[in-house]
């Protein structure tokens, strides 16, 4: 008896929704044993085994464990950029909450040492980059921003750190018109916070 073709549609989103799952299983075992040792002293068979995927299964899907963290970054970013809009406070606050979102999975990036490949890969999803300097400098100051942040253990609220962000970008702008830099506000600046974190 030939197959019809909705039971073809429910057999490709079945064999989808596994391979997803799949993924999600490596993705979370290399993310566990990242807080559990160096990510140079994971091998690919301490990720088959916490994954419960057969090693087949997990070939089929990633060549090694540079993939798989390709694969962890990635996920963020797609988050990000398939939600931007035309605000820049708006896209602030979704880059520090996405970035909570996805936190077990940051925390192990910088604890492996590698967000430096984060930022490789958000370069990657602007292929005009080499054009002009105008992405560049946006996401090196936001991501840079971002990765403080992260390191601090994401405890400061998504709305004040995107708030200190665009406060720190209307200074480069001020800088930027008056030709000059601005160590008074940033002294300032640095005063403010240390006084809230002591009376904090």
């Amino acid at each position: 008896m030939p197959v019809t073709e909705k039971q073809l549609r429910v057999l490709r989103a079945n064999n989808e929704e596994t391979h997803r799952d799949v993924m999600a299983c490596i993705k979370r075992a290399l993310v566990y044993l990242l807080q559990q040792k160096r990510y140079d002293d994971i091998r690919m068979t301490d990720i088959i085994k916490k994954s419960g995927i057969s090693r087949a299964g997990v070939y089929k899907n990633y060549k090694g464990k540079d993939e798989i963290m390709l694969d962890i970054y990635e996920e963020p970013i797609r988050d990000v950029t398939s939600a931007l809009t035309n605000s820049v406070f708006d896209n602030m606050e979704l880059i520090f909450r996405t970035g909570k979102k996805h936190e077990e999975a940051i925390k192990s990036i910088l604890d492996a040492g590698l967000e430096h490949r984060l930022l490789e890969i958000i370069n990657r999803q602007y292929p005009y980059v080499s054009v002009s300097f105008y992405m560049p400098l946006w996401i090196g100051m936001i991501y840079n921003a971002f990765i403080e942040w992260a390191k601090k253990g994401m405890d400061e609220p998504v709305e004040a750190a995107a708030a200190r962000v665009s406060a720190g970008l209307k200074m480069v702008a001020e800088s930027i018109e008056t030709g000059l830099t601005n160590n008074t506000q940033n002294m300032r600046m640095e005063e403010d916070s240390a006084c809230s974190s002591t009376h904090s």
